[in-house]
């Protein structure tokens, strides 16, 4: 605000001093005249300025039309000029019939000048209704509303910023809404998964407390089925625990440099007789002269057993289960590959999601996506891949499915 007036301040200084160059090269002013002439425009100056500024001050507190705004300014500029001119054939005694004249052409000027202001002032008013319309439209609930603006000036430069405070508003809403239905989805899924669990433990007290189950070894197999449903459970509050600390980003990693194959073999070893169990060749084929990555060795070995132990659940026997680990100059490379049914295409990014339960042959019915069959597993490993600053993804393949993920080299 403070440069506005310093601004108009300067630019009636130039117009003064071009005015006086311009009287006393061209036309030939004497200098006893140039003073008077600096005089007189420098007062008629300064008061079409003060009073097309009070104009215009009163106007924006009294009048509500840009219209009638515009006109004001206009029509206060035009009668300084008017006074400007009266004065000037005071002092220079023109005739009746100039002055006439004059007056004549200074009134045609003002109509041309009022009525190009009005066409300007109606061009931008309608810039303004539009913006205006579609800030209606936003404000009530239409987030697809858009200005659509055209040109560069300010007020096109206001309708693009208006746009793109729409687009983050309907962007914003649409997340909103997906985070909402994830919520829902979320306390759907983890309702199920309890409630199996416990309705089952709960069948099996009920039985031993009616006398149904009598007999020691069958009551014996009840109590080990009712361990087995308290560890699922235990698993599944883990991993919902686990999964919000990486979600709200308070999960802490413990970085150190780790050795790729060591932590393999340890991963690896509990797998082994079940591998042989099932029918399946666990395979591991390692690049030599593995350098060491930065990781948090619990988080990552935790990544590889659910990866490990989803490859073993599908493949069927006769199959294979295979890791192969190599590295470039930035990230180490693990990949993950089986012979079971795959992964579908359009479940690529989606098996990713918690609580995703793939439809075709990777579905609930073989035992979820995740060590305890809630859907957590991979969302769990993609999450703690991300905190080590790496990348996990599906790819196809000819038969099975291929998980990659990479873990950033530590730095000597």
């Amino acid at each position: 605000m403070t440069a506005q007036p310093l601004f108009v301040g300067a630019a009636l200084v130039l117009a003064v001093g071009a005015a006086l160059i311009y009287a006393a090269l061209v036309m030939g002013a004497p200098l006893s005249e140039i003073g008077s002439i600096a005089l007189i425009l420098l007062g008629s100056g300064s008061g079409s300025l003060l009073l097309s500024a009070a104009a215009v001050r009163w106007g924006g507190g009294h009048l509500g039309s840009l219209r009638l705004r515009f006109a004001l300014a206009y029509g206060a500029g035009l009668l300084v000029a008017l006074a400007n001119v009266l004065a000037a054939s005071a002092l220079m005694f023109l005739s009746s019939h100039d002055l006439a004249f004059l007056l004549l052409l200074l009134g045609f000027s003002a109509i041309i000048s009022l009525a190009f202001g009005f066409s300007v002032s109606a061009a931008l008013l309608t810039q303004l209704d539009t913006l205006a319309r579609a800030a209606g439209r936003l404000a009530a609930g239409d987030l697809s509303a858009r200005v659509g603006a055209r040109g560069s000036d300010e007020v096109a430069r206001l309708a693009a910023a208006f746009d793109h405070m729409a687009s983050q508003l309907q962007a914003a809403f649409e997340r909103e809404r997906e985070l909402e239905a994830s919520r829902r989805e979320l306390v759907a899924a983890v309702s199920h998964d309890l409630r199996t669990p416990l309705a089952t433990t709960q069948a099996m007290v009920e039985a031993m407390l009616d006398g149904v189950v009598s007999e020691t070894a069958e009551v014996q197999r009840y109590l080990e089925l009712i361990r087995l449903e308290i560890q699922h459970l235990s698993r599944l509050i883990d991993d919902l625990f686990e999964l919000s600390q990486i979600e709200s980003g308070a999960l802490r990693l413990r970085f150190a440099p780790t050795t790729l194959p060591d932590l393999l073999q340890e991963t690896l070893a509990p797998y082994q007789a079940r591998a042989r169990e099932q029918g399946v060749a666990l395979e591991q084929h390692l690049a030599s002269n593995l350098p060491e990555v930065n990781a948090d060795a619990a988080r990552l070995q935790r990544v590889l057993r659910n990866l490990i132990d989803n490859a073993l659940r599908y493949t069927p026997a006769g199959g294979a289960v295979r890791i192969d680990v190599h590295a470039d100059g930035q990230a180490a490379h693990v990949v993950v590959s089986d012979t079971g049914p795959g992964v579908p295409p359009d479940a690529w990014e989606r098996i990713f999601d918690r609580f995703y339960r793939g439809e075709h042959a990777r579905s609930r019915g073989r035992g979820g996506l995740s060590s305890a069959g809630a859907g957590l597993g991979l969302a769990i490993a993609r999450g703690l891949v991300q905190a080590h600053g790496g990348r996990i993804w599906v790819e196809p393949a000819p038969r099975g499915a291929v998980f990659h993920l990479t873990v950033p080299l530590a730095r000597s």
